[in-house]
């Protein structure tokens, strides 16, 4: 074997080629596989975040701080429309809670003089102009009204404190808490959402896009995840780049999400190119490292030759690389690729 060996090295330093014989690859147990040709359909792999889609979902802020005094529904936990999630002290919604009581009385009122100033219109004791202004007392007092129960509306609370300066925080929707206090105590930043209610159906993956490639992004291409499994498309592309990450983006709809994808977790994903380009299928085991490159040793009439490849793509038990220099009829070797790499010692090649 010692002797096999260091005939190869010797061929190898020589003419950039390694000899061998039929007999002597037989004895070595070295294994050859055929390539395989494939249309190369994919872009990546990038990186994806998930987040549930903001079609479906319920954001809430305030426009002052508040604290959270306890919690109900944690993150995850599915909820019904109308069911607490938290309660939360808040001396803003305090205070719209009394003014909106107040205003409430004070429209009940105007209702009433409007009422009577119509009907004095009527019998032509008023003039239409004072009948006016009582009507537009009326609709002025039922905008406000609209308005400061629009911020209950939008913070998801209950109109009226439970208990001193604590507010029920209610879900807007059925669907799963996508984001949440924890805990009691936690501070609430004003004008920075502090809880969002999903539809748990509703997927999405912001992929990172190199600026490069964004150009090569097309709306409707198919979204594959590192195993080759298409789990959904691209539904929008960005226009610019981020100067922050010097990144592009698109958004992905998950149609077949995994078990493991969560809002705010990350994985690998790759996108259908819009041109296809010709790629070879690799065993894993025929591709290996050497001097900072990656190579594969292709069958010879006299032994093997090695070959520098570009890595396209990762799968399960293959690996595509880009097809330059092989053909349908190419075989690399798959097993014993430990004992040709060595032969290499001290040479370099292309």
């Amino acid at each position: 074997m010692r002797m096999i060996v260091l005939a190869m090295l010797t061929s190898a330093l020589a003419f950039g080629a390694i000899t061998m014989s039929d007999a002597q690859i037989k004895k070595i147990g070295i294994t050859v596989q055929n390539v395989r040709m494939i249309q190369g359909d994919s872009m990546g792999p990038f990186i994806g975040t998930f987040d549930y889609g903001d079609e479906r979902s319920s954001t809430y802020t305030l426009s002052s701080e508040a604290t959270v005094v306890n919690v109900a529904k944690k993150p995850g936990d599915a909820v019904k429309k109308g069911e607490v999630v938290c309660r939360i002290a808040s001396a803003e919604l305090l205070a719209s809670s009394f003014e909106l009581k107040e205003v409430q009385q004070r429209l009940a009122i105007a209702r009433e003089y409007a009422k009577k100033d119509d009907t004095l219109y009527r019998d032509g004791v008023l003039s239409q102009r004072d009948a006016q202004r009582s009507a537009l007392e009326v609709m002025s007092l039922k905008a406000k009204v609209a308005e400061i129960t629009g911020r209950f509306q939008y913070a998801g609370a209950d109109i009226r404190p439970s208990e001193g300066m604590m507010f029920a925080i209610r879900a807007k929707r059925a669907g799963i808490v996508s984001q949440g206090p924890l805990m009691g105590g936690e501070k609430i930043e004003a004008f920075v959402p502090y809880l969002k209610i999903s539809d748990a159906s509703l997927l999405n993956a912001v992929i990172m896009i190199p600026p490069k490639l964004i150009a090569s992004i097309r709306k409707g291409s198919t979204v594959s995840d590192k195993n080759g499994k298409v789990i959904g498309s691209v539904i929008s592309v960005s226009a610019s780049v981020n100067r922050m990450n010097n990144s592009g983006s698109a958004v992905a709809r998950i149609a077949k999400p995994d078990v493991s994808f969560r809002a705010g977790t990350s994985a690998e994903m790759y996108i259908a190119a819009g041109e296809k380009t010709q790629w070879v299928l690799l065993p894993r085991t025929s591709v290996t490292k050497y001097k900072n490159r990656d190579i594969c040793f292709i069958r010879t009439a006299k032994g093997f030759e090695p070959k520098t490849v570009e890595i396209q793509k990762y799968f399960k038990e293959h690996v595509a690389v880009k097809a330059d220099g092989f053909t349908p009829q190419s075989r690399v070797v798959s097993g014993g690729i430990i004992t040709l790499k060595g032969a290499l010692s001290g040479m370099g090649f292309e």
